[in-house]
C-alpha cells in the first residue's frame, strides 16, 4: 500500500481531479489517495510551492506527491520525478517542487521520457492525468523512479532571494497569503531567532511607499482585535496578521512581493 497525494489548481467543480485519481487506482488499486489542496490560485506556482513545502513533511515516509500547477503545459518544460530521502515528487519542472524537494532531502531528479510512462493517448493539455498521475500509479505499484528516463542535474527554482538582515531591518518577500489573510514571509524560524525582537515591541512594516506599525507577538491573542501583529506562525515562517481581520487587505501584498520589517 502506497500513499499518493494530489495538489493542483484544478478546483473541485470539474472532473479533472477525479480523473487523476482514477488513473492512479487503475495502476495501483491499493493506493491510498489523499488531497493536499486543489484550491491553489490558477497558475500560481508560488502558492502551490508553499503549500506543498509545508504539507509534504507531515506524510509517511515513501509517500508519492503529485503536484500540478502547470501554466506551461505543452511547452518544453520538463516533466520530472524527484526522489527524496523521505518521499517522491512528480510534476512539472517549473519551480513548483524545488523547495519541497529540499525539505524532504532531495537525492535525484529524473525526466519522464520513457513512453511506457505516458498514458496513451496523451493529451497535450492535461499532463496531470496522462503523465503525472499515470507515473504515480506505476511507481505506487512497484516501478522505480529511475525507470522514467534520464537523470537531470537540477530543478528549476522560484525567483525568490534569501531574506537579508541589515541592522534592525529584515528585507524579505511574501511566500504565501493564507485563507485568513495572514501574509507569510520567507523568513524562517532559524532567522527569526536572530532578530532583535521583543514580545510586545513595535515593528514597522514597509511595502513600497506604505509604512504601517505592528506589534511583535507570540500569538494572535496577544494583540487587540483589529490590531496588526508580526509573529512566528504555525508553518515555521514569520508572518503578518491582523487579529480577527485580514492583513492582506490592509497591506495589499501578494506572493513574491518585497517588504521590509524594522524592529
Amino acid at each position: 500500500m502506497r500513499v499518493v497525494t494530489l495538489l493542483s489548481d484544478f478546483g473541485s467543480r470539474d472532473g479533472y481531479v477525479g480523473q487523476m485519481k482514477g488513473i492512479v487506482l487503475d495502476s495501483c488499486p491499493s493506493a491510498v489517495i489523499t488531497d493536499i489542496s486543489h484550491d491553489v490560485e490558477r497558475h500560481n506556482i508560488a502558492m502551490g510551492s508553499f503549500i506543498l513545502e509545508t504539507t509534504a513533511p507531515y506524510f509517511p515516509k515513501g509517500t508519492i506527491h503529485v503536484a500540478v500547477v502547470d501554466p506551461g503545459v505543452g511547452s518544453d518544460r520538463k516533466a520530472v520525478v524527484v526522489k527524496c530521502e523521505t518521499g517522491i515528487f512528480i510534476g512539472p519542472d517549473n519551480g513548483l517542487m524545488a523547495r519541497a524537494g529540499e525539505r524532504l532531502g532531495q537525492k535525484a531528479i529524473y525526466e519522464i521520457r520513457e513512453k511506457e510512462f505516458w498514458r496513451e493517448p496523451k493529451s497535450s493539455t492535461f499532463h496531470g492525468r496522462d503523465v503525472f498521475a499515470h507515473v504515480a500509479g506505476l511507481i505506487a505499484s512497484g516501478r522505480q523512479p529511475e525507470e522514467v528516463g534520464p537523470r537531470v542535474s537540477k530543478l528549476e527554482t522560484l525567483d525568490l532571494p534569501q531574506p537579508r538582515v541589515a541592522g534592525k531591518t529584515i528585507i524579505c518577500q511574501v511566500l504565501h497569503v493564507d485563507v485568513f489573510g495572514n501574509v507569510i514571509t520567507n523568513v524562517g524560524e532559524e532567522l527569526v531567532r536572530l532578530l532583535p525582537k521583543k514580545t510586545g515591541g513595535s515593528v514597522e512594516i514597509r511595502s513600497g511607499a506604505r509604512k504601517l506599525q505592528a506589534q511583535y507577538a507570540r500569538s494572535y491573542y496577544e494583540v487587540d482585535k483589529g490590531a496588526m501583529a508580526v509573529l512566528l506562525g504555525s508553518q515555521g515562517f514569520l508572518e503578518i496578521a491582523v487579529r480577527e481581520g485580514n492583513a492582506r487587505d490592509i497591506l495589499d501584498l501578494n506572493p513574491l512581493d518585497k517588504l521590509e520589517l524594522r524592529f
